[in-house]
This record gives structure tokens, sequence and C-alpha cells, in this order.
């Protein structure tokens, strides 16, 4: 009896052995069908088989970015370094940009620096280093304003001075008539 149930279970597992290869084999046939490329320049484009790690992105200290933009404008020398990080090139531009226009125009800088913000996942001692700047970048845009302010607010003193001499005069031309 035992002998009988052991050939019945060795012939059903070499049935579904013998199956499933079967089955995996027309699975196979029928994506290399649809995957044989007529040209043979795709043939090149083909992955490769070797997966490569994953590796987390490189990310600059807040001191390399301080000493970047310490670089950018002027005054401050950097040892040149064989890493690139992520973010160097645009973090460097945006430094050189800041540093030539902040006082001239503070609502550009502004706007980049909120790109540059939104641009990468940066990690908290970048993101803020880059909230104080925008932090300096507010004030030198507030003191535009009130600078702005102030000019006009002179303009219209000078105007009324200005308007109050010519009655003067004319007081006195008609005093001497």
């Amino acid at each position: 009896m035992r002998t009988r149930l052991i050939a019945i279970l060795c012939v059903l597992s070499s049935a579904v052995v013998l199956a499933g290869c079967e089955i995996n084999n027309t699975q196979k046939t029928a994506s290399t069908e649809k995957v044989e490329p007529t040209n043979t320049k795709i043939k090149s484009t083909v992955p490769n088989p070797k997966v490569r790690p994953k590796s987390e992105p490189v990310y600059p200290s807040a001191e390399q970015v301080i000493a970047w933009h310490a670089n950018q404008c002027g005054g401050f020398k950097i040892k040149p370094s064989t890493h690139t990080f992520l973010g160097e090139k645009e973090l460097k531009s945006f430094f050189n940009y800041m540093c030539l226009n902040t006082a001239s125009a503070p609502d550009e800088v502004m706007k980049k620096l909120q790109k540059l913000d939104l641009a990468y996942f940066w990690p908290d001692p970048i993101k803020q280093y880059l909230w104080l700047q925008k932090q300096h970048v507010t004030r030198q845009i507030n003191a535009k304003k009130e600078q702005q302010a102030l000019n006009d607010k002179m303009q219209q003193t000078l105007s009324s001075l200005a308007t109050i001499e010519q009655q003067l005069l004319l007081r006195e031309d008609t005093k001497e008539q």
C-alpha cells in the first residue's frame, strides 16, 4: 500500500513539474518573440544584467556650503575638493548671483533662492542655512521698500517746498507792484 501511494505521488509530482516547465517555456518563448528586435542597434540597448547598488545622494556639509558662499562673495579661499556633491553647481552659481545682486535686485534673488530650496531634498543644516539666507534677502527687500517710501516722501516734501517758494515769490512780486 505504501509503495503504491509513493508511486502515485511520484507520478503526480513529475507531471506537475513537467507541466510547470512547459508553462514556463511557453511564457519565455512568447516574451522573446515580442522582444526580438529587427534592428541591430536596439540589441545594444539591452540592460546590463548586473545590478548596481543604489547609493545615497551625497550632499555637501553645511560647512562646505558656507565655504562656497564665502568663496563666491570673495575674501575666502577653499581647498579644491575631489568629491562632487549633489547640487554643488547650483549652489555655487546661486551664491555668485546672490553676492552680485542682493542689493540691487533682492526680489530676483528671492525667486532664485526659493527655486533652489525646492530643487533638492536638502539635509536639515543646509535647509537652515538657506532659511537664514531667505531671512537676509527678506530684510533687503523690506529695506529697499522702506528706502523707496522714504524717497517718495522726500520728493513730496520737495514738491511742497517748491510750491510754497513759488507762492512766496508771487506775494513779493504783488507787494512790489
